[in-house]
């Protein structure tokens, strides 16, 4: 009993507390069995999935759509709590200082992981070794989307405006740590432009801005930015992906516009606090990737315009080093510091 009550307990703790006692080789060896039998049990209770986003925001409804089908999988209700503010970071630390046990998951976006350790000044987490991946969701790409009296039509029409119009050409973003502010940078660098940014707090305020020609364009994803592009409220100049999007062919991608680098967007992923166990890391895997090969969450998806990922924990890994590497090489050009 002693053993498996030193298993159930935070790592950090469990050294500090055998460290007092005599036989700390001992202690540990004891525990072991029984970290095994506790993993083996996971789980047997309902797990938390933390959301850094509102409820009704759209990172919100992918979240709940996995979480459902995540629950039927792990035979235990997988409960979505919002903790809403700094770009999702609060809702990182939140699981980043969460027993490592399963129990609290952490549903993702770029804000919290690859943009806030490159903008935030005095960040009290590293994401890159205080959370262990467990699948790339998914994630939709970028739609360059302009006012519609805004001249250009087209990127490259965008490119020779903006070259003629230094400094007076402003798009919008909901932040500096978010991706959608980093392609635009990058959008800028690899076109030899220079654009004013206007940070907003939220896509709905800078859509809302955009429509309104208070900002002349923005990058938002297609989900929200169809629907007002139909509608004639929006114009769309350019889409951030591989190859054009079925619902909307008549968008030409980036690529083809002469900018190859130019390719993605927003992303979800699914993360555990530092420690758990990898028995659990795996379970929540293979749960994960049955439940995006679902008809409920492929359709509910399909809806959003997010393309299924769901890779596997070390492609996920790779992803993020990957692409925190990237944005570190735009704001070490861009001399962007922490603030």
């Amino acid at each position: 009993m002693f053993a498996c009550a030193l298993a159930l307990l935070h790592p950090r703790r469990l050294a500090r507390r055998a460290a007092a006692a005599s036989g700390l080789a001992a202690l540990i060896a004891l525990a072991q069995p029984c970290t095994a039998l506790a993993a083996d049990a996971w789980p047997d209770k309902p797990i938390r999935m933390i959301v850094g986003y509102p409820p009704g925001a759209g990172t919100d409804t992918v979240a709940r759509v996995l979480a459902q089908q995540l629950g039927k999988q792990l035979k235990q209700p997988v409960v979505v709590e919002n903790r809403a503010g700094a770009s999702g970071t609060i809702a990182t630390q939140q699981v980043i200082r969460s027993e490592p046990d399963g129990y609290t998951i952490l549903f993702a976006t770029a804000s919290p992981l690859t943009g806030a350790p490159l903008t935030v000044k005095g960040l009290t987490y590293d994401p890159m070794n205080d959370l262990i991946p467990v699948s790339r969701i998914g994630g939709g790409p970028f739609i360059l989307v302009a006012n519609p009296a805004f001249p250009p039509n087209t990127l490259p029409e965008l490119v020779a405006y903006a070259r003629a119009h230094p400094g007076v050409v402003n798009y919008a973003s909901p932040g500096v740590m978010t991706a959608n502010y980093f392609f635009s940078e990058q959008l800028n660098m690899d076109a030899g432009i220079k654009t004013v940014h206007v940070p907003y707090k939220g896509s709905a305020a800078l859509l809302n801005d955009v429509m309104a020609g208070q900002v002349q364009y923005t990058l938002d994803t297609p989900g929200t930015t169809l629907p007002l592009i139909k509608s004639g409220k929006l114009k769309a100049l350019a889409i951030f992906s591989e190859k054009r999007l079925d619902r909307a062919p008549g968008i030409p991608t980036a690529k083809e516009s002469g900018f190859p680098n130019m390719v993605g967007g927003s992303w979800y992923g699914l993360l555990l606090p530092k420690g758990t166990p990898p028995e659990i890391v795996d379970a929540l895997y293979k749960a994960t990737k049955i439940a995006l090969s679902g008809e409920e969450v492929r359709h509910a998806m399909e809806e959003r315009d997010v393309i299924i990922e769901g890779s596997t924990p070390d492609q996920f890994r790779t992803y993020l080093h990957a692409e925190f590497k990237r944005w570190q090489d735009v704001t070490e050009k861009l001399g962007i510091k922490p603030q």
